[in-house]
């Protein structure tokens, strides 16, 4: 299988303490002191039906979400090639040219500081990315940083990111592009990376559509959050991918309720959902809300129907502000939409 990434856009905010808070601000990812985002090792799994994609990502694979080049799009993914040398493809779909400096920051999530090494000797090849074409980036750290070592004291659950830059780092001009040490061969980033484009292509072109109409699958429940506006359906959609949930566009922001009764089993962080939560709803039943920019409750905490939750966001690999929502029973997925 190949590797799980990560989906970030490109930050953009003044006077921001640490790298997590600009993260924070633009991904609307609330970074929860304290706790390392559970189930978030770089892994492999499929994307789409069988490969995922990561914006900025700088490893065997990298799924991004493509960050904005004023509005336009640009999409990184990365290759690890060995001894400290990554390959990072760039899909410039923007009618500007890209011209990345040859300054690299080399982060670590869990501590939003930079890794111990001379990022001055770090060598990078291949900066400038026309316009609506494909391009790739060298950058080889082995020369200022210890790669056996940090490949080695990196903990479960963390990962390290590059940042890059085509403007001194004045936020707004900046990538993230998380990265490990599996090695994957370039081309094959390529044609996915060129899949994916086109796939968030697709659904942008389809953004205007009509909306879902119906009730939550347990007429009891309460609506999740403030919109209706059912803008993704359980079961095969059109890219012939199975979704297990349903997707509610809304608002960055909105409130996010428990449709019920229940008990947080789990709120964390994972690449495809998000910021999410899994409440235990009794009776084998659980629920999943998922996207989430804000998370307002713990594990373990008992919560009450119509309780603010969470708050709407664009976590994950999100096209758009959602929530994600799914519900299971008996550990069997279920469609939480009545049309």
């Amino acid at each position: 299988m190949m590797k799980e990434k990560h989906f970030m856009k490109k930050y953009s905010r003044e006077n921001l303490k640490d790298i997590q808070a600009i993260v924070q601000e633009k991904t609307g990812a609330a970074i929860v002191p304290d706790r390392k985002p559970a189930g978030y090792k770089i892994r492999k799994m499929a994307f789409l039906a069988g490969s995922l994609l990561c914006l900025v990502s700088l490893s065997v694979f990298a799924y991004a979400k493509f960050s904005g080049l004023n509005g336009d799009l640009a999409g990184f993914a990365s290759a690890y090639q060995g001894d400290g040398r990554f390959e990072i493809v760039i899909i410039n779909d923007s009618d500007k040219e890209l011209e990345l400096q040859d300054d690299v920051k080399v982060m670590q999530w869990s501590t939003s500081k930079e890794v111990e090494g001379d990022s001055g000797k770090i060598r990078m090849s291949g900066q400038t990315i026309l316009p609506h074409s494909q391009g790739v980036v060298s950058i080889d750290i082995s020369e200022g940083y210890d790669v056996k070592a940090m490949e080695e004291n990196l903990p479960e659950g963390d990962w390290y990111y590059f940042i890059l830059t085509n403007n001194n780092f004045a936020f707004g001009q900046d990538w993230m592009c998380s990265f490990d040490f599996d090695i994957e061969q370039t081309e094959d980033v390529m044609d996915r990376s060129a899949d994916f484009m086109e796939q968030i292509a697709g659904e942008q072109r389809t953004e205007e559509k009509q909306y879902g109409t119906g009730e939550l699958v347990f007429p009891e429940w309460s609506w999740p959050t403030v919109s209706r506006k059912v803008s993704g359906l359980y079961g095969i959609r059109e890219n012939g991918t199975h979704s297990d949930h349903i997707n509610i566009a809304g608002t960055a922001g909105d409130e996010i309720y428990a449709v019920a009764d229940g008990v947080v089993l789990e709120a964390a962080f994972e690449s495809y959902s998000g910021n999410f939560i899994v409440v235990d709803l009794g009776d084998g039943i659980t629920a999943k809300y998922g996207h989430l920019k804000e998370i307002k409750v713990s594990e373990g905490e008992e919560i009450k129907q119509g309780q603010v939750i969470a708050i709407l966001g664009q976590t994950g690999m999100a096209t758009g502000p959602n929530l994600m929502f799914a519900v299971s029973i008996n550990g069997e997925e279920v469609n939480p939409f009545v049309e």
